[in-house]
């Protein structure tokens, strides 16, 4: 149970502190650990709620086992790709930063403690030196970020030695179960020699002899019943949470930023009490953006001010240009050669879904090549979707059917690099959310290379489905938002004319105000960007620390410091 500085809302007392954090999810997350554990005086600003921790207990790994998922009020869903994007902790359109339209692109925010990490898979990938050439921050830099980052989320896999895909500092990975075999083999016999097939990574406590340990039922994106995927709140928090320098104020929803005359430097933050609905200030010495790569750039552009007419840090009109996520295809099949193991009841652990990780590279119709990541995702399902088409069967033959295809059910989803295209942009709107806050508008447009990059996902990967035994293939590729790793936005630059910030995080001609969410991933590889976010933002503490400790050096070490952890 987390207890301690946890407020709703804030007080009416005015409050200060050395580094305001606006939001709890990746980067803010860690930053909100690093410097409280070094002593500085650290504020989080949340616009959810904590959850509770039992909120994801309804997730049963077991229960499914006993009527294989075919209950009274099941449903038959038409496209099981839609599941994930039911869930209740997505934002309504009301409270989003952006309404969402079907035909526009689909931004996807949780608002509570963790961010979007609380329905995180936990899947935990470094970039490359490649991926980061042309960067104002090299892989050199980050490195040692990124296995400081890993060894305290507690992330397993192996060791490949591919360049593409950086080693780092891993727990043992769970064995690979039928599934996995089943599609290696495939992989194998499509003769691709630029494919792979190796071990995820994963931030998640596995067999480690924790009481937060993996409890196999492989639904990790739908939220863990025990902690055992990586988030804030419950891994990192309870470490703070109780530290006289650390306070989390949730309910709070960041208005604006407030400049001081000449615009140079931020002297507050306006945040709403989304209870009581009144304005309430926070002073603060330094303040960090880490709202996500939409909600970020919302809160700039809402910050005019004389000197900032267009939003802070939009002098040369770069916040909010090169929206990107990741393309997508997902394709869902049930191996008949897994039916077996329906008759004779599963015999492996499902574990945390997806240990295999692939890496391909498919051409273009012009030749050119590209790089793409794909992981199966083999897990216990409380719908049996693998039913879908058999509305018309009566129970006793679907659950029967069920009994038999109930482990042969998987997943398979493809990723490519964004598209960094300053058109797709997030930009000033002209509606409110039901605070009354201004939202965002998003401009976005798949590019025909783009198109062209899923086609070719999706017909490696059915391919190599057929030839791991698949029946009917459901298949869905898009760019918009359905990734849900967004970027682009506060991008880091070499100078103020390219993007928002620079090598440090400090946005251009501001000189105590700090990104550090996907926005600042100026381009998006194929890779999964959350480990990448969480190593900045190690980065950053570091650096602000440092700063912090070289500026009171005259007048002695702090009071409030605290020792590093064991």
């Amino acid at each position: 149970m987390v207890e301690g500085a946890v407020v709703e809302g804030g007080t009416s007392e005015a409050e200060s502190c050395d580094v305001c954090i606006v939001g709890t999810g990746a980067g803010g997350g860690i930053l909100a650990y690093e410097l409280a554990r070094a002593g500085l005086k650290v504020v989080s600003l949340e616009q959810g709620s904590l959850l509770r921790e039992d909120h994801f207990s309804h997730i049963d790994p077991y229960g499914a086992t006993k009527d294989f998922g075919v209950r009274a009020h099941s449903r038959w869903p038409s496209d099981p790709h839609e599941a994930f994007f039911a869930n209740r902790l997505f934002a309504p359109p009301e409270h989003a930063s952006a309404r969402r339209r079907p035909d526009g692109f689909l931004q996807y925010q949780v608002f509570a403690v963790g961010g979007l990490q609380t329905l995180w898979n936990g899947v935990s990938l470094r970039f490359s030196a490649e991926d980061m050439a042309d960067w104002s921050v090299s892989y050199d830099a980050l490195e040692r970020h990124y296995t400081a980052v890993e060894q305290l989320i507690a992330v397993c896999g192996s060791r490949d030695g591919l360049s593409v895909l950086p080693d780092g500092h891993y727990s043992a990975p769970m064995a690979l179960r039928p599934v996995d075999r089943l599609l290696s083999e495939a992989l194998g016999r499509m003769g691709d020699s630029k494919a792979l097939a190796i071990q995820n990574r994963k931030a998640i406590l596995w067999r480690q002899g924790h009481a937060q340990d993996c409890i196999s039922n492989g639904a990790c994106a739908f939220g863990c019943p025990v902690g055992a995927v990586y988030n804030f709140p419950r891994r990192l928090l309870p470490r703070i949470v109780r530290l006289a320098n650390y306070r989390l104020i949730t309910q709070a929803k960041v208005t604006r930023l407030l400049t001081t005359r000449g615009g140079a430097r931020v002297e507050a933050v306006a945040y709403l009490d989304c209870k009581s609905r009144t304005e309430k200030r926070l002073q603060a010495k330094l303040v960090v953006l880490a709202a996500g790569a939409v909600e970020s750039p919302r809160i700039l552009f809402n910050s005019t001010s004389e000197a900032h007419p267009h939003g802070l840090a939009n002098r040369n009109d770069q916040v909010g240009r090169r929206l990107q996520d990741n393309p997508k295809t997902v394709l869902s099949t049930s191996l008949w050669k897994l039916w077996q193991l329906g008759r004779k009841g599963r015999s492996y652990d499902i574990g945390y879904g997806d240990p295999l990780l692939l890496l391909a590279e498919a051409r273009l119709p012009d030749g050119e090549p590209f790089r793409f990541i794909g992981h199966d995702s083999h897990l216990v399902p409380s719908v049996p979707y693998y039913l879908s088409g058999l509305q018309g069967f009566p129970p006793r033959l679907k659950r029967q059917l069920a009994r038999v295809l109930f482990h042969s059910y998987v997943t398979l989803g493809l990723f490519c690099g964004g598209d960094p295209n300053p058109a797709n942009r997030v930009q000033a709107g002209k509606t409110c959310d039901a605070f009354g806050v201004p939202q965002v508008e998003i401009a976005y447009q798949t590019a025909p290379k783009t198109q062209a990059k899923l086609a070719a996902m999706e017909h490696w990967g059915r391919a190599l489905l057929r030839r791991a035994s698949a029946t009917r293939i459901t298949g869905q590729s898009s760019d918009r938002g359905t990734g849900i790793h967004y970027a682009g936005t506060t991008a880091l630059s070499f100078g103020r004319e390219q993007g928002v910030v620079d090598r440090n995080l400090r946005c251009h001609g501001l000189e105590n105000l700090f990104v550090c969410d996907g926005g600042v991933i100026p381009r998006l590889p194929e890779k999964h960007l959350t480990l990448t976010i969480m190593a900045l933002a190690h980065r950053l503490a570091t650096y602000l620390v440092d700063a912090d400790h070289a500026a009171a050096k005259d007048s002695g070490p702090r009071s409030d410091a605290v020792p590093p952890p064991p």
